[in-house]
């Protein structure tokens, strides 16, 4: 019998939404802000339920157009969702990338 050892950065890392996370996130916004197409952004944290909500808008007096929440399901396990307006839940992942990748498409089509 032999042991192989399977290496799983992942399962080392720390669990929970981290600063380059949050900064991807940001400059999504930026961008969208420079070409003028978004105008106003809000973050929402719920520290009691362990749930962030990072918002775009169109403009400040209108509704979000797209919300990008994150939760804590478990010990280890975060959960990340994104809502557009009119739509409602357009992409639901485990996996960080997952979702900004489709937040970034729906950015993409705005430009």
């Amino acid at each position: 019998m032999t042991f192989e050892v399977i290496n799983n950065p992942e399962f080392l890392r720390h669990s929970g939404f981290t600063q380059s996370e949050f900064k991807q996130l940001d400059a999504l916004y930026l961008r969208a802000a420079a070409a003028k197409v978004l105008n106003y952004r809000s973050v929402e944290c719920d520290f009691d339920e362990g749930v962030v909500s990072y918002t775009y808008h169109i403009a400040e007096t209108q509704p979000p157009y797209l919300r990008f929440v994150i939760s804590k399901t478990g010990p280890r396990t975060i959960m990340y969702e994104l809502f557009q307006a009119k739509k409602g839940r357009i992409a639901k992942s485990g996996v960080f990338s997952r979702v900004v990748q489709r937040l970034q498409e729906e950015i993409e089509q705005l430009l």
